[in-house]
């Protein structure tokens, strides 16, 4: 079912030409929203990292940002992928691109006095492993599970799509120039 809250927070999910998916994924997100306690008039609240002194990038901001990156960067570079036979599906970059971070609204929570903290198994689920389980519920492909599940250091050794690989190198290039000049906490 479409939500138009999500698609007004993310013009991108338009993007998303194959409308199954972009439900599934507007789904998964909501889903996302709903384990960990946020809500339309919170999410925007919601950090990209509480392990950086003074880091003012919210979820949303960060989100964006990637999709953003993905998009224009797929618009310039598919032609090699299409060059060289290789599979390379916008929709999947899109959706994955929004979707990569929903397990950090998990991995970080909303207080009684409207602060982000860390979740309670924050450690144990890492955003990876819990946007991956939150994808799968939703029925989101599993090409887009093992995205969100190897976008993170986690991924290092781990297979990579072309999909995945370009929305991981994007999403790391995001967060470094977003906690550039701040102190690891």
């Amino acid at each position: 079912m479409k939500d138009t809250f999500l698609e007004t927070l993310f013009p991108a999910f338009l993007e998303i030409r194959n409308e199954e998916l972009r439900e599934k994924a507007e789904s998964a997100m909501r889903l996302a929203m709903q384990t960990g306690g946020w809500t339309d008039e919170t999410i925007r609240l919601a950090p990209v990292t509480l392990n950086w002194e003074g880091c003012d990038v919210s979820w949303v901001e960060h989100v964006t940002d990637v999709t953003g990156g993905c998009i224009e960067g797929y618009e310039r570079l598919a032609k090699y992928y299409r060059r060289h036979n290789a599979e390379f599906d916008r929709d999947t970059v899109v959706a994955g691109a929004l979707t990569h971070d929903i397990g950090k609204l998990t991995e970080f929570v909303i207080s009684g006095n409207r602060e982000p903290v860390h979740g309670e198994n924050y450690e144990l689920m890492r955003h990876p492993l819990s946007g991956a389980l939150i994808a799968s519920k939703a029925g989101l492909p599993d090409k887009l599970v093992h995205l969100i599940a190897t976008h993170s250091f986690e991924g290092d050794r781990s297979f990579q799509t072309a999909e995945s690989e370009f929305v991981r190198t994007i999403d790391m290039f995001v967060f470094t120039c977003s906690v550039k000049g701040l102190k690891k906490r």
